[in-house]
């Protein structure tokens, strides 16, 4: 008698358990497998979301098909409405319900989803050799503090919806300009907790075309609607018209590229 009771406690134990951890999990999973997207980043990659799974989109019969599509495009980092999109001379034209052309610039962004996909909107600051996290890195890196930069900026994003903003930094001296330096570097690297956690590092000895890679930070998203902000950084090369883009996630206190359009 004894061990029949044990023996269905057990079974009513076993079976809270996985009710809870599918309250905890599944229905979330359950959710995430609906949630679908196109996103579009200048004239340089198209990606598509769906089943929690990315995917490039490259030939011309799939970017075909996304034309005369409505998308919520962004100029300038700012939403300037809801238009529809074409694809023609390996570039993306945005016109209005009666075929009006609306100008964009290279910095087009625009996506398709059935959700509303929160596009955070960001600002950056100048920072200099003073900042604290820009000299630790530097001198982790073993790069001079004198350096001529190119680039060295910091931007304030609430990612992770916690009420605390982290600071996202770009430090480079890529495509020098009247300068030589023996070493291009560009690094780019949040703050959280007073840790630095790097994204994207790219050290190398000079050539002699200057060739590299100087990054910003392009759009800050809930790309998957969990209430998390992905990011998209954008670099580009001196020896190529093409940017490279690299949607990052956070994942496990590191960031980790989902997808890029290389």
């Amino acid at each position: 008698m004894r061990d029949t009771k044990v023996y269905i406690g057990l079974i009513v134990f076993l079976f809270i358990f996985f009710i809870v951890m599918f309250v905890l999990f599944g229905i979330d999973n359950i959710k995430q497998e609906k949630y679908s997207s196109t996103i579009i980043v200048g004239d340089t990659s198209v990606w598509k979301y769906e089943k929690k799974k990315w995917l490039n989109i490259r030939t011309r019969t799939s970017l075909d098909e996304l034309s005369w599509k409505k998308y919520h495009v962004f100029s300038n980092n700012e939403e300037i409405g809801e238009y529809s999109l074409w694809y023609s001379d390996n570039r993306w034209y945005a016109f209005d319900d009666k075929k009006n052309a609306i100008p964009v610039d290279a910095t087009l962004f625009a996506y398709q989803a059935n959700f509303n996909m929160n596009v955070y909107p960001f600002e950056t600051e100048d920072t200099d050799v003073n900042n604290q996290y820009v000299r630790k890195v530097l001198q982790d890196h073993n790069l001079g503090l004198s350096s001529n930069f190119t680039s060295i900026y910091k931007t304030k994003v609430d990612f992770n919806n916690d009420s605390t903003k982290e600071d996202f930094y770009i430090i480079s001296n890529a495509f020098p300009m009247g300068t030589d330096p023996d070493v291009i570097f560009s690094i780019a690297f949040m703050v959280k907790d007073d840790e630095i956690i790097y994204l994207y590092e790219d050290i190398a000895p000079k050539t002699s075309s200057y060739n590299g890679c100087k990054p910003y930070y392009n759009k800050f998203l809930d790309t998957n609607n969990d209430g998390i902000y992905e990011l998209i950084l954008s670099c580009g090369r001196y020896s190529a018209n093409d940017q490279v883009d690299m949607l990052y996630q956070y994942i496990n206190n590191e960031f980790k590229i989902v997808i890029s359009n290389q």
